[in-house]
């Protein structure tokens, strides 16, 4: 085999790996979260205090209104959370991973993962009931978990 043709080879097969690295990355879903911090794929380059605190008044707002604002309430203060940790620098591709690597940040991780946990039940569980005290405390104990990471809501 000549010199050219295994270069040729060789060449093909690392623009064959590069090229498929490529479209794995943007095969991904978008990060459906508030857009994130650096590291995200819709992340602008910094983590906003005022962000989350206008979201937050947007969710206590959301409790007042009904079985489906409540509901969107929990969604909305478990995304804010996860933003709260990608922005304090929490390591993990999931909201999961990242509570797992930094748990021991928050007063009860046990609260904050049993609102992580009721939060995706009620997404994912069709016959889920919605049970309007615990979707209050679970919001409630996402609020404590972002204080807990020094965020002034």
């Amino acid at each position: 085999m000549s010199l050219s043709l295994l270069s040729f080879l060789v060449a093909l097969v690392v623009m064959t790996i590069l090229l498929t690295i490529m479209l794995k990355q943007k095969a991904r879903p978008a990060h459906k979260g508030y857009g994130g911090v650096s590291g995200q794929p819709d992340a602008p380059s910094e983590f906003s205090v005022e962000l989350v605190q206008s979201k937050w008044a947007e969710i206590s707002a959301m409790q007042n209104s009904g079985p489906l604002g409540l509901k969107s309430a929990l969604f909305e203060a478990d995304k804010l959370l996860d933003y709260c940790m990608i922005g304090k620098g929490f390591a993990g591709d999931t909201m999961g991973e990242r509570l797992k690597t930094g748990g021991h940040k928050f007063g009860n991780i046990n609260a904050v993962w049993a609102a992580h946990k009721l939060r995706n039940q009620l997404a994912h569980e069709v016959k889920h009931d919605l049970v309007a005290s615990q979707v209050k405390q679970a919001i409630s104990d996402l609020g404590t978990a972002i204080k807990d990471l020094s965020v002034k809501l």
